[in-house]
């Protein structure tokens, strides 16, 4: 297979750089560059794109959907990394462990939207569960999540890392306690859930890595599953894949455990747990932030897109 040309919009900010990284030592690939004069150039961008296989949109929001309408008339592949783009119906979403409508839908469609860091736990577990019938659409999901500091971008890096930062930056800090989180609606949508569920994310003083945590009642699920059922159900979904791995049943070697939210940070891998007992059922999703959250899946998504084996470059556990 020939060199791919690759172009990554905003390489400065965090998943831009750990893209970059992870693509700039590949022999298939060759990277595409713009002068940092021109970063903000529409012109400049759809010049360089048109000579591109593939482009990744590291950007905010709004900077993206300006980007998609500058190169629409392109044939490069998009890969955009923003929120501005996972519900829409003619994107696919860049989660192909959910099914192979999901992979056939990166393989060939031309826009592909990466799913965001917390949701990608979020729905590891769901989505699984509600196809399996095992947890209801309008089932009322609480959702915890833990996460490093490198999540927040290079402003919330260069706060954690001053070594003269507030107090405050040294214990675990509740955000988004408004319930309007920008994750929320890829959840939704992508789960078939009826309502928002409630979500609790954390940041806290250590660079990266994510743990999502979602309980269940299970006397409030359909058919009173046990915990093992729920594994089996995500063992179901998950027996293939080398991306998202799902630990053996051991309730009490799991129970036993001091789950770490940083076990899988410089990975690109995501580990389901599943823990409680058969009335109160817990599972947990560890992945690194900048990893299975976004660079790594990005990449992941680009391999099946550009036609690579799917694990390439990428730092499998």
């Amino acid at each position: 297979m020939s060199k791919k040309n690759v172009f990554i919009v905003g390489h400065e900010g965090t998943t831009g750089l750990r893209i970059h990284e992870r693509l700039s030592g590949r022999g298939d690939i060759n990277l595409l560059s713009i002068a940092d004069e021109d970063r903000k150039d529409m012109t400049k961008i759809a010049d360089i794109a048109a000579g591109a296989d593939l482009i990744f949109l590291c950007l905010p929001d709004a900077a993206s959907i300006e980007v998609v309408e500058a190169t629409k008339d392109l044939n490069c592949k998009i890969i955009d990394a923003s929120t501005a783009f996972r519900t829409h119906p003619d994107w696919a979403y860049g989660f192909p462990e959910l099914g192979e409508s999901y992979r056939q839908k990166i393989a060939t469609n031309r826009y592909i939207a990466n799913p965001g860091c917390h949701s990608s736990g979020m729905i590891a577990i769901l989505k699984p569960l509600v196809e399996a019938g095992i947890v209801p659409a309008d089932y009322p999901v609480s959702v915890f999540s833990l996460t490093g500091y490198s999540g927040g971008g290079k402003k919330m890096i260069g706060q954690y890392e001053d070594p003269e930062k507030e107090v405050a930056l040294h214990a675990p800090r509740q955000y988004g306690l408004g319930q309007k989180h920008k994750h929320l609606p890829e959840v939704v949508h992508t789960c078939g859930l009826a309502t928002s569920p409630i979500f609790s994310p954390i940041v806290d003083d250590y660079y990266a890595g994510m743990e999502v945590t979602i309980g269940f009642h299970t006397s409030h699920l359909n058919n009173n599953p046990t915990a093992k059922d729920i594994h089996d159900a995500l063992l179901a979904q998950y027996k293939d894949s080398q991306m998202v791995n799902v630990a053996p049943f051991d309730l009490d070697a799991t129970n036993g455990l001091f789950l770490a939210a940083n076990e899988n940070t410089d990975l690109d891998t995501m580990t389901l747990y599943v823990s409680g007992n058969d009335d109160r059922v817990m599972v947990h999703a560890i992945l690194d932030n900048l990893g299975k959250g976004a660079s790594g899946a990005a990449v992941q998504c680009m391999n099946i897109a550009l036609g690579f084996p799917e694990e390439t470059g990428l730092a499998v556990k």
